[in-house]
């Protein structure tokens, strides 16, 4: 991997951990973010207050990561599966983000994550149904 990568997948993992700080710092301006809890489309306003409140992630691993780069504009794509303290069992989703590179600076202008379940032992994943009881627990991407 060269050094653009290692940085893109550093602020990626980043962006799981560090929470708000992350999105305060590294969300572009005319954001979009599709996440499954709270529903649909956020802009950067509604990304940065759903942060405020959310727990934390404290571990995340990184499987069938991809990134594919046009010009200034970097799209990850990566399955993930993430623990909180909060939750007995880890989530599971498909991810992509896209980055911009504004004159050197790596700002994130989209995040889409769907919930996947894993599929008996294979390593593939399927969608999961999305379980509005435990939604709250999740909070925003």
């Amino acid at each position: 991997m060269d050094e653009t990568a290692n940085d893109l997948w550093s602020l990626e993992k980043s962006r799981w951990l560090d929470g708000a700080k992350y999105y305060e710092r590294r969300l572009g301006p005319d954001a979009a973010m599709v996440i499954p809890y709270p529903d649909g489309l956020q802009d950067r306003t509604a990304a940065l207050e759903g942060r405020r409140p959310a727990r934390q992630w404290h571990a995340i691993e990184l499987h069938d990561q991809n990134l594919r780069r046009e010009g200034e504009t970097v799209m990850l794509s990566y399955r993930i599966v993430a623990w909180r303290d909060c939750c007995s069992t880890p989530m599971s989703a498909l991810c992509a983000s896209t980055y911009l590179d504004d004159d050197g600076t790596w700002l994130r202008l989209s995040h889409d994550r769907q919930p996947v379940t894993p599929r008996g032992g294979t390593g593939r994943a399927t969608s999961a149904p999305f379980h509005s009881e435990t939604a709250p627990l999740l909070g925003a991407a």
